[in-house]
């Protein structure tokens, strides 16, 4: 792992716990200083959850932490769960095998990390591509990209891990049967579920932001 590996990693469990206020300016200088390193670590760093979007950019080029909108969360989950509900129902079964024994893997290895969030996203995709219809798959891989900085607040803690470990492989037991009905409902009560995550924990994120802004 690189030394910018290190100060991104950091720095976005920081910003995931709401260590900086909201509108504070996160200053290179102090960064490098906080993770006893250069600069130029803490640059890329900055560059790559500036990409991630949980940082932006202002006018005067300064970077401060990203706070995640609620109501846009909620659209574009509304969104996803019309597009898994379709790649649920059209998925050929007998693609599913591989990820099916990827999953059993995954359970065994035991992630524990955000970075789990990128696997998750791996799983519904494969499954709208196990479907055959690449708009699908498409525009399912567009809200992902979107919703990433919101929906790896689900993935903070072990227990929401080891649950959708659980939940993929029930959905997959269920559609590599031939239960379509099944594994649609499976799916829908799964993303509704992480919704619901999501939202309480940003909002826990954002009240502390908020607080710690105030003078």
């Amino acid at each position: 792992m690189t030394r910018a590996d290190e100060v991104h990693h950091g720095l976005r469990a920081a910003l995931l716990a709401g260590a900086f206020p909201y509108g504070q300016r996160l200053v290179e200088e102090q960064l490098a200083e906080r993770f006893s390193t250069s600069r130029t670590p803490v640059r890329e760093a900055l560059r790559r959850l500036e990409g991630d979007g949980h940082v932006v950019r202002d006018r005067s080029g300064g970077v401060r932490p990203n706070a995640p909108r609620v109501t846009a969360m909620r659209e574009l989950y509304a969104v996803r769960t019309v597009l898994e509900d379709l790649a649920v129902r059209t998925a050929d079964p007998e693609q599913l095998d591989p990820l099916h024994e990827e999953w059993l893997e995954l359970r065994a290895e035991r992630d524990e990390s955000p970075d789990f969030v990128y696997a998750d996203e791996s799983f519904h995709e494969a499954i709208a591509h196990a479907s055959g219809n690449s708009a699908t798959e498409r525009y399912l891989h567009d809200i992902n990209e979107r919703i990433r900085v919101i929906r790896i607040h689900d993935f903070t803690t072990v227990d929401r891990i080891v649950t959708t470990i659980e939940e993929h492989l029930e959905i997959l037991d269920a559609l590599r049967s031939g239960k379509t009905d099944a594994g649609a409902a499976l799916m829908r009560v799964h993303i509704e579920r992480s919704a619901e995550v999501v939202e309480r924990r940003v909002g826990e994120l954002l009240t502390r932001m908020f607080e710690e802004e105030r003078p």
